[in-house]
């Protein structure tokens, strides 16, 4: 067992120095690293290969032919010019300015998590408000910020899979966890408030302004997209992409399949002969992101199977102060931010039956020790590049993964600390 501990905690050396000094590939280490230390641990190269390629079948299914489609349906959606047809007609009804588009992404960003994952939030949120983003100048940065608090405080729904994770995680029962979470959920409010105010803030500070800032298409950007607008067909594509988010949001039809079906139709319709050249755009960003998501689960495979979880958390009990159990949790919850930017938000989840048992000793219910972390750990989901969301909201965005994570995990931790300030003061946390 202390060679098990060993060996994780250097593996997450590994990663933090690979992260942090930015001179590897990160996603060569996660490739190569954690199948070396598997190796030392014992585990032969058969045993090794079932749990990883266990764990990609499980990656493909959930996620991976999922973002294929769902990136080909938006690119395409994006070329026919049907967003910026709904973000004229926005802006021509309401007095746009960059504070209204940070609150618009708020509201936007809330409504699609309602689909109960990130990956489709991000695809219904991102492409539909990008265009907005480079008019007003609005970093996308904090855009993707803004955009993943309100989500993150809609994360109590029960359907989520933020809460399947956290439910079968702590083995309880999800129904009664969101009833508890969605306190969580409503000390958010004040919280987003104050974010949206210091990022309207440092707008103005870059910028000067908050309304538009001049920028005016070359006459080859013009004839590009010119090239693949479809401005006849906007309601034929307006009434595929409500099927689509209803299907997804209403029906839970899995998202796979929904995304393939609107990804051929759309095709056919708008694009039946030239439709490679859009999918050929799509590849390279696909490729990339998958490549990530492939390391990330290595990472997670070995992680779970060599019993490294199990040798920290027993760690953490053995060697945590006495006097420090009884806040253990709510210490782990003001670092969750810190402590997902170096390893998966799975292998942080393991540690839920280890708080349940200390806030039992303590008289706390188990519902009352889990719940802040259903809201509270999706704002770190995002900031960090362990978690294959990030890499899908980044590509959305044309955004550096290295250099938005180092930004923002100051920034979420502090948006994280405050929400459990306003939880402690409100008495929604229990000590």
């Amino acid at each position: 067992m202390l060679m098990t501990l060993l060996m994780a905690i250097l593996l997450i050396i590994i990663v933090v120095i690979t992260v942090v000094t930015d001179k590897v590939p990160f996603n060569f280490v996660l490739l190569t690293v954690p199948i070396i230390f598997a190796f030392i641990l014992g585990d032969n190269i058969f045993k090794v290969s079932t749990y990883v390629v266990t764990q990609f079948a499980s990656l493909m299914q959930s996620t991976g032919f999922m973002l294929l489609f769902a990136f080909l349906y938006f690119t395409m959606l994006t070329k026919t010019g049907m967003f910026n047809t709904i973000v004229n007609f926005i802006t021509s009804k309401v007095k746009m300015n960059a504070v209204v588009l940070m609150i618009l992404t708020t509201l936007i960003g809330g409504f699609s998590i309602l689909t109960g994952n990130f990956t489709p939030a991000y695809l219904i949120t991102f492409p539909i408000l990008l265009p907005l983003y480079k008019k007003f100048n609005v970093d996308r940065g904090d855009a993707f910020m803004i955009a993943q608090t309100a989500m993150s405080a809609m994360c109590f729904i029960p359907w989520g899979i933020g809460m399947a994770y956290t439910a079968s995680s702590a083995g309880l029962n999800a129904t009664h966890l969101s009833k508890e979470g969605m306190w969580w959920g409503l000390c958010f409010i004040p919280v987003i408030v104050l974010q949206l105010i210091y990022f309207a803030m440092r707008h103005k500070k870059i910028n000067g302004t908050f309304g538009a800032v001049n920028h005016e298409e070359t006459a080859q950007e013009k004839q590009e997209e010119a090239e693949f607008e479809r401005p006849k067909m906007f309601w034929i594509n307006l009434v595929i992409f409500v099927i689509v988010m209803v299907s997804l949001g209403i029906f839970q039809i899995a998202p796979y399949l929904v995304f393939i079906f609107a990804t051929v139709v759309t095709a056919m319709l708008n694009y039946p002969k030239d439709y490679s050249k859009i999918f050929a755009e799509v590849g390279p960003m696909y490729v990339n992101i998958l490549i990530m998501l492939l390391a990330i689960n290595v990472y997670q495979a070995i992680f779970n199977n060599t019993g490294m979880v199990k040798a920290l958390s027993d760690a953490l009990i053995q060697y945590t102060p006495h006097f420090l159990l009884h806040y253990l949790s709510i210490i782990m919850l003001l670092l969750c931010t810190i402590i997902i930017y170096f390893i998966p938000f799975q292998i942080f989840n393991a540690l839920y039956p280890i708080f349940i048992t200390i806030g039992a000793s303590f008289g706390i219910p188990a519902v009352a020790m889990i719940a802040p972390f259903i809201c509270n750990l999706s704002l770190a989901t995002s900031v960090t590049p362990t978690n294959s969301s990030t890499y899908i909201g980044a590509g959305l965005l044309d955004l550096d993964v290295p250099s938005y994570t180092k930004r923002a995990v100051p920034i979420m931790t502090v948006t994280n600390a405050l929400v459990i300030l306003v939880a402690a003061v409100t008495g929604v946390l229990h000590i």
